[in-house]
């Protein structure tokens, strides 16, 4: 049976690098298509662009295939998150390698480092994430917590490693988009008999494994249908605790100011969960503006 698990997984791995490679070599570029000539170097956009920020090249997709190195940065409200992708392929679009992501913010400090493969309608990455709270300390497993209890100072400071794995899937349905997420995390680092506040899913953990999915529908609007806002729903899950499903709810928002710009919002509000930890416990991780920059 070992041998047979084996065999199917070799064989998994060299489908999906066999179907990986074709696409970045022979798929249609993904996104608009915009004339060759480069446009003048203005502050205001020319009648060429789509959008604002005519110094940027045309697209991203309708490069060739290349290594490159390109960053994605993440700023907001006592937040910042750069992220560096180093791959193979359309940066943003179609393509395979890693991302480094540093992560700053009035909560703590933290790093991830783990695979991505993003290909048009989906996008998966898998890798580690190292966290140290400023705020949060580990907590003695029980039923449920207040945020009292949450923002307690008296016991060890939270430094957890998750490893993470997690799944996008987005496609076009009627005026709009249908955006679905699934995601794993194996929380390590956590004393026996003690919970830790996960800072990325925004979730009290009795270790070590959490289950989320999401699903959100997006309307497009805008004169290229460059902007979307919609709601959103998510189901959370810790196995080991007992009636320990999350529900959150709440809208999303994306507005494309330019091919590199982005303002991303997200507003998603706890309606059940076994814990009463306020606004703590909800999702407001996006509520700023995105830089993206690549190599040609």
């Amino acid at each position: 049976m070992r041998a047979l698990a084996k065999s199917l997984r070799a064989l998994s791995f060299g489908a999906l690098s066999f179907t990986l490679a074709g696409s970045l070599r022979a798929a249609e570029p993904v996104g608009e298509r915009f004339p060759d000539p480069d446009p003048p170097l203005a502050l205001l956009p020319t009648p060429e662009d789509a959008l604002m920020d005519p110094r940027m090249a045309r697209s991203w997709a309708t490069l060739p295939p290349r290594t490159f190195i390109a960053t994605t940065v993440d700023m907001g409200f006592v937040y910042i998150r750069p992220r560096l992708s180093l791959g193979y392929g359309r940066p943003f679009t179609q393509w395979i390698g890693m991302d480094l992501n540093p992560i700053a913010s009035q909560n703590g400090l933290g790093a991830y480092a783990g695979l991505r493969i993003e290909i048009p309608h989906l996008d998966f990455r898998f890798g580690p994430r190292y966290f140290a709270s400023f705020q949060h300390t580990f907590l003695e497993t029980q039923a449920s917590y207040s945020r009292l209890e949450l923002e307690s100072a008296s016991g060890k400071p939270s430094r957890t490693l998750t490893w993470e794995a997690e799944l996008d899937i987005n496609f076009r349905l009627g005026p709009g988009r249908l955006l679905l997420r699934g995601s794993g995390s194996y929380v390590t680092g956590v004393p026996e008999g003690y919970s830790a506040f996960e800072e990325t899913l925004h979730i009290i953990v009795d270790p070590p494994l959490v289950w989320r999915t999401r699903l959100a529908y997006v309307f497009s609007f805008g004169a290229r249908k460059q902007h979307s806002l919609g709601p959103a729903i998510e189901l959370l899950d810790v196995p080991k605790r007992d009636d320990s499903r999350t529900i959150r709810i709440g809208p999303i928002l994306r507005l494309a100011l330019s091919r590199r710009v982005d303002v991303r919002g997200s507003f998603i509000f706890t309606v059940t969960s076994p814990d009463r930890i306020g606004l703590a416990g909800g999702d407001f991780t996006e509520l700023g503006i995105r830089y993206r920059w690549a190599s040609e």
